[in-house]
């Protein structure tokens, strides 16, 4: 495992223990310390630390007279920002840089106004180093007639830069929600965060101690549906990202991508921040596991052959379930094998006479079934040790593919893949 190291000034007329003794900054993390980094800086802030501004109001008339309402925002000040960086890395783990400009002769339009005036812009770039990790640049900016211009736009190029590294990026996805305000168009209430966008871990710990982060671990339950909810209904985003992983798994790589794609413009369910979107999509994979299953049942009934031949005609990739590319095609051919299943239904085919479970006679239904499975375990495996699936998967196969390639396998590589499945199978139990 190799580390990612960073070292701050010239030390090559050092000693190692001298540059460690003058060099505070100096760090090595292994790959699994950078995994863990990366999901505490992703961790949203202690709801304590989340403040809201009125952004848009707008006028309802009533019986009583108007009243009025407005659209908060969430947003953290920069200090949150700055205690998470400095308890994961200790101060002198991580450094900021500010370059700030006047930019002249922007055309400004006041609300309200006719005319336009002429102003300037406070323009500040700010690069966030986290020594042994990454560096990222953001920009901020701000009118320059403005009396905070300054530190608005540090703050904003601030922030910004964090996000890079995923802290406070989950802001960006909540939505405005709309409150009463009084008179003085001052909210009546405080907005409440969705389940989602509350830390699922505890505080990060400092350099000194251990890197590992602790999951807390409330008391799950599930909806009727499976659907695992805490106690007040809202989904844990990991765990339905758990489950959108395994459907994707059970309905094959084209007809899971092209949901990603339609509903979050993805290409992977842990791109997904937004937990509207991964609902979605966690419901539209349901439906399309569902026809899955009925197409494996007419497939059953109608005979592989049938089934093969009707791929071809269709100009199908292959007879695998990977290899449907939408929704649409999947019902057009459960319309046909069904059709014909029920005309046949009062006698067997000729084709049917496999007993569930066996291997079939081109081996792809199995290597795809085997796929799904692969998947569905390594998304447990991957939730339990807080690794990436990717990962879990290249470790399991031991080399022998990863999960770029798992979708290119041909039937030779069952025995690959059943390999791996049994080793994750045995990870799951020793854990």
């Amino acid at each position: 495992m190799h580390a990612n190291t960073a070292i701050a000034g010239t030390a090559d007329a050092m000693s190692p223990t001298t540059v460690r003794q003058c060099t505070p900054t100096l760090q090595e993390y292994t790959d699994e310390q950078v995994r863990q980094f990366e999901s505490v800086l992703e961790n949203p802030f202690d709801p304590g630390e989340i403040k809201w501004r009125v952004t848009n109001t707008s006028q309802i008339g009533s019986r009583n007279g108007p009243r009025f309402r407005g659209q908060m925002l969430a947003y953290a000040d920069p200090r949150a920002y700055t205690d998470r960086l400095n308890d994961l890395f200790t101060p002198s783990g991580w450094t900021r840089d500010y370059s700030v400009q006047l930019v002249q002769n922007f055309a400004r339009k006041e609300r309200g106004l006719a005319e336009r005036t002429i102003t300037a812009k406070i323009v500040v770039t700010c690069k966030v180093t986290l020594y042994g990790f990454a560096t990222h640049t953001g920009l901020g900016e701000e009118w320059a007639d403005n009396d905070n211009a300054g530190t608005a736009a540090e703050a904003q190029a601030f922030k910004r830069a964090c996000s890079c590294f995923g802290l406070g990026r989950y802001l960006y996805d909540l939505d405005g929600q709309w409150v009463d305000l009084d008179e003085k168009k001052r909210p009546l209430e405080t907005p409440r965060l969705p389940d989602w966008a509350r830390p699922k871990t505890q505080q990060p710990r400092k350099q000194g101690g251990s890197a590992e982060q602790q999951t807390s671990s409330p008391q799950h339950k599930q909806n009727g549906n499976g659907t695992p909810r805490n106690g007040r209904g809202g989904l844990y985003r990991d765990e339905l990202l758990g489950q959108v992983k395994a459907l994707c798994g059970t309905v094959g790589f084209s007809l899971a991508g092209t949901v990603l794609k339609t509903v979050a413009n993805v290409d992977a369910p842990e791109k997904i921040r937004d937990m509207a979107k991964l609902t979605m999509i966690f419901e539209k994979l349901q439906d399309l596991a569902r026809g899955v299953e009925r197409l494996r049942a007419a497939v059953t009934k109608a005979g592989e052959q049938r089934y093969s031949t009707l791929c071809r005609e269709m100009n199908l990739a292959s007879e695998s379930i990977d290899d449907i590319p939408d929704r649409a095609t999947l019902r057009q051919i459960l319309q046909i094998l069904e059709a014909e299943a029920g005309v046949n239904e009062s006698r067997p085919t000729q084709h049917s006479g496999a007993a569930p479970g066996n291997a079939k006679a081109n081996g792809e239904g199995d290597l795809s079934e085997l796929r799904g499975r692969l998947l569905r375990e390594a998304a447990r495996v991957s939730g339990a040790m807080n690794r990436t699936l990717g990962d879990v998967i290249q470790e399991a196969a031991k080399g022998a593919f990863t999960l770029a390639t798992l979708r290119t396998l041909g039937d030779s590589d069952a025995s690959k893949v059943e390999a791996a499945l049994r080793e994750l199978e045995q990870t799951a139990v020793l854990r």
